[in-house]
Formats: structure tokens, C-alpha cells, sequence
């Protein structure tokens, strides 16, 4: 059971750590079970970007779909529609073909969303911040605050990894009975995954990913969305971004765990 902890501090230092360190050792744990049983499903995706406050060029809004499925040991993320437009073959294949090459190139799947799945948390930095509701379910929050390290001189890939380090707090709401997160936030980050990054400033950007059950009692992820303000040289927009999964399917293709995280659990038989 998760522990009872004094009241919130005004500072971000942990109360009592022990027994919540031992508790989030195994949300973590199940957070890795999460992470080993999407990539046992085919799926679909429908993405989303909204920029408000000023008239936007076209391609600066968009709804895409895509579909998930496996090949050669990897997840492959496959363009359906863009803007309703049906995606031909040919651009399809030269799609996933490209993907494939990228995530073979990282070594691990690119999900895009491995800041919630691959995010490193530090024992001794969690607060336990009462309880909250979603969608019916009575729910632990929990607080992180990571360290701030400076960027390392390194690959870009390094960057990468490093980039979430600098957000200010990372909030958890978790099922108690079964150590499983099912909204993970994180305020103030720049995620990577956002498009045409590079055009604008990113300011005060909160995302977050919820986890359900659409299938059977597997958790696996429900959406993603981000949301905050951005500022550009014609002055301060709003951005809504989101990325909704759903019709997930089993496949009977085993899939190779790339992914980095010590300890990873027992396959299942």
C-alpha cells in the first residue's frame, strides 16, 4: 500500500522517502511491463496540432492518422491520412522505410512518447501529494522533482535524453492496488516530439499521458496531449497537441526489446 506521508513542503525535498522510494520502485516496475506489452499490439494513432492567436499558415495545423504494426523486430509507424488526403502505397513504403532505418539507427523503437516510458527517476526526490479522481478511479498523486543538470557536451541524441531533466516537476497519478500509473504530467518542458519545434519559443508547456485498459486488463496508452503558449515574432500563440491511440489488436510477432531499462521483467510464456 502507498504510504502515508506528512503534509506537502513548500520546497521541493521529499518527506520520509524510504517507504514511497519502495513503492515507486514498483511503479517503475510495472511502468516497464507497460512498455514491454504495447509492443505486442498493432494499433492506431490519430495526431493533432492546433495553433490559435493569429492566422497560421496550413501546415501549421494538421490532423494526421497512422497505424503501428511490426516489422522485423521493430515498431513501424505507418501514414495513413494527413488532412483526410488517404496516404498512396509508395508513400507509405518510403515512410515506414524511413522509420525503420531511424529506429534501427537509434537502436529502440521511436514511439515518440519514450519520455513517459523511458523517463529515469531518482530515488529520494518524490512527494506524495494526497489523493485525486479520474475517470472514476480514486487515485495517488505523487510528485517528482528532478535534479537540473546542464546540457552534455555530446550527440545530438544525447541532447535528446538530457532535454526532460529540465522540467520543473513531474506528477503521477497512480493506482495504489496495482502500482500503475495512469497519467504521468510533466510541466514546463519543451517536449522533442512537438512539430515545427524549430520555428517558434516554446513557454509554459504542460504534457501529459493517460493509460487505460482498451483491451482485456492490459494498461496501455490512451493519448498523449501537450498544452500551453508559444511565442513567435508576430507575437504569443496558444498550441494544443494530441495524439490518441486506439483499435489495439494482439500480433503473434515477438518483438526484440531494445529498450534501455535495467532489470526488464520475465518475458510472458
Amino acid at each position: 500500500m502507498l504510504p502515508v506521508l506528512p503534509g506537502r513542503s513548500a520546497t521541493p525535498e521529499p518527506q520520509d522517502p524510504g517507504d514511497l522510494d519502495a513503492f515507486m520502485a514498483q511503479v517503475l516496475r510495472r511502468r516497464k511491463i507497460n512498455w514491454e506489452e504495447l509492443r505486442g499490439y498493432v494499433f492506431s494513432e490519430r495526431e493533432s496540432l492546433e495553433i490559435t492567436g493569429m492566422k497560421v499558415a496550413p501546415m501549421e495545423s494538421f490532423e494526421r492518422e497512422y497505424v503501428w504494426f511490426v516489422r522485423e523486430g521493430n515498431l513501424v509507424r505507418s501514414p495513413v491520412r494527413i488532412d483526410g488526403v488517404k496516404v498512396s502505397a509508395g508513400e507509405q513504403a518510403k515512410a515506414e522505410d524511413e522509420y525503420l532505418r531511424r529506429s534501427k539507427r537509434r537502436r529502440r523503437d521511436s514511439l515518440e512518447r519514450e519520455e513517459f516510458f523511458g523517463f529515469k527517476f531518482e530515488p529520494g526526490r518524490y512527494l506524495y501529494a494526497g489523493k485525486q479522481s479520474l475517470d472514476g478511479r480514486e487515485l495517488a498523486a505523487v510528485e517528482y522533482f528532478p535534479r537540473i543538470h546542464d546540457n552534455p557536451k555530446g550527440s545530438k541524441e544525447d541532447e535528446y535524453e538530457s532535454m526532460l531533466e529540465k522540467t520543473l516537476r513531474v506528477k503521477m497519478l497512480i493506482l495504489p492496488e496495482e502500482h500503475q500509473i495512469v497519467r504521468m504530467t510533466f510541466d514546463n518542458v519543451g517536449f522533442e516530439f512537438l512539430p515545427y519545434r524549430w520555428l517558434v519559443r516554446l513557454d509554459d508547456i504542460e504534457a501529459s499521458m493517460i493509460m487505460d485498459k482498451p483491451i482485456g486488463d492490459v494498461w496501455l496508452p490512451r493519448e498523449i496531449s501537450a498544452y500551453g503558449s508559444i511565442s513567435t515574432a508576430a507575437g504569443r500563440l496558444a498550441i494544443r497537441y494530441s495524439r490518441e491511440f486506439f483499435d489495439y489488436s494482439l500480433t503473434d510477432v515477438r518483438v526484440k526489446f531494445w529498450f534501455d531499462i535495467p532489470d526488464p521483467p520475465s518475458p510472458r510464456p
